[in-house]
């Protein structure tokens, strides 16, 4: 009986998926595609078809609470290539006027290995990889990302996983800086409300940690590291799918810092996007 009930349960199960992966191509229920602003720091594992491209002149600064500001991205902006590639730049065009000022200049190729066209089983998944390249004054570093992407809806599921190599860094009359590897981390559950605004929220946590390991050697640079959560919200107007802007709003929370000084911060964010889909 337990054999019996056992093989049913596989039974049921295949033909539970089976379906999954031809459903929305043979004429059934098309898939469940929202256009949003999506979370402030996690990628999203798709890519914009060739033709498609994206601009967003509004982001987020960061405020470390003593007066720095980093990781600024403004400017960013994302063409579709074709062949499920994608390129990506953020490169602020307006500079902050601070004393401890750090600008940077991030440049990523995307490829989106896997897509699931089908988004009303939760077992389905669109998968991505990013290489990044990051020119910053006397800090340049690469990286490598992992992205995921779910859509169950009315609920999208993002996660990010990825790692920078910092190069050393060279300032006159004093000894070369090496630093470890920062390690990124960020998983994202996006809630959507209206479909005809795609409106709702976004609960985000997120953070980075340097180790004590470096490609270059061993590190003199103090290990680091902090964890952060952001709720925000979300909504598209206008919203005629060939030209659409989605905006967006939240506040960094801080949780957890280690030898990493940082206070709240309200962000902002808007996207344009152009040919996302039929009118």
């Amino acid at each position: 009986m337990n054999k019996f009930l056992a093989r049913a349960a596989v039974f049921c199960a295949v033909l539970c998926l089976e379906p999954r992966a031809s459903r929305a191509d043979s004429g059934g229920q098309p898939p469940w595609e929202p256009y949003t602003s999506g979370p402030f720091l996690a990628g999203d594992a798709e890519v914009v078809p060739m033709g498609t491209w994206w601009l967003r002149p509004l982001t987020y600064f960061q405020n470390l609470g003593d007066g720095k500001y980093e990781a600024i991205n403004t400017e960013n902006v994302g063409v579709g290539l074709g062949n499920r590639l994608a390129f990506n730049a953020s490169v602020p065009l307006v500079p902050y006027q601070t004393q401890n000022y750090f600008q940077e200049q991030q440049y990523w190729f995307k490829w989106e290995f896997m897509h699931d066209r089908d988004t009303y089983h939760i077992a389905g998944q669109s998968y991505g990889v990013e290489a990044r390249f990051v020119d910053q004054t006397d800090a340049d570093k690469e990286g490598v990302f992992f992205l995921s992407h779910d859509r169950f809806k009315s609920l999208q599921f993002y996660a990010q996983l990825g790692a920078f190599s910092p190069n050393p860094v060279t300032n006159a009359g004093q000894p070369q800086s090496i630093n470890g590897v920062i390690f990124n981390y960020d998983l994202s559950l996006e809630h959507i409300l209206n479909d005809s605004m795609n409106a709702g929220y976004i609960l985000e946590a997120f953070g980075q940690n340097q180790s004590n390991y470096s490609f270059y050697g061993t590190t003199n640079a103090p290990g680091w590291g902090y964890l952060s959560i952001a709720p925000e919200f979300e909504f598209d107007w206008p919203n005629k799918k060939s030209f659409a802007i989605a905006w967006q709003a939240g506040v960094f929370l801080p949780v957890y810092a280690h030898n990493y000084v940082y206070g709240l911060m309200p962000v902002l964010s808007m996207i344009y996007h152009f040919n996302w889909g039929d009118d």
